[in-house]
């Protein structure tokens, strides 16, 4: 609970900036994902959801040149095979990027996170420390609004009982962004 408390805390300061120059919002759905567990505990087999799907969104203050910090939030649910219930996170995360303009319509952009995920399976929750590497295409509608399509992803740690697992996740993004 104390990583997602401080993680929230980095997300309202980035926040706070939010009137002032040089700042987009970025909502984005995730209309397909997948997520594989493995462990190396005997007897535990790695785990690969069938589908996933979410959304996330995330405030970016432009800082110098093309470079910028974020701080956002996502949600996405994984359908496992089996009839097992399906696996759930919800992800607050911060980090820094850089976009690259390749001309006045068409631009991309890198990005580095580091987040707490709260994950949420068979009515047992658990917290842990995710890293997050994320690329993004856009293309300008206008001078505020970018439609952009990316991929994300992650790897992080778990633990249910006794087992220690490590979450890969493969994230694709939809979404727009607004500058103001």
């Amino acid at each position: 609970m104390k990583k997602s408390v401080v993680m929230v805390l980095v997300a309202l300061i980035c926040i706070s900036a939010v009137f002032a120059a040089d700042n987009s919002v970025k909502v984005s759905a995730v209309p397909y994902a997948l997520q594989i567990s493995t462990t190396s505990e005997k007897g535990v087999d790695s785990v690969n959801s069938r589908y996933g799907f979410g959304l996330e969104a995330a405030y970016q203050r432009k800082l110098t040149g093309g470079l910028f910090a974020e701080a956002g939030v996502a949600w996405h649910t994984f359908l496992m095979p089996d009839s097992k219930p399906a696996f759930t996170n919800i992800l607050a995360f911060a980090g820094v990027g850089y976009k690259f303009e390749f001309a006045k319509k068409f631009a991309c952009s890198v990005s580095a996170d580091v987040g707490t995920d709260t994950l949420i399976y068979n009515s047992k929750v658990s917290e842990n420390i995710t890293l997050l590497a994320g690329f993004d295409a856009s293309y300008a509608i206008n001078d505020s609004i970018e439609i952009l399509l990316g991929c994300r992803s992650s790897f992080g740690f778990a633990k249910k009982d006794s087992t220690k697992f490590v979450n890969y996740r493969i994230i694709p993004v939809l979404g727009v962004n607004f500058e103001f």
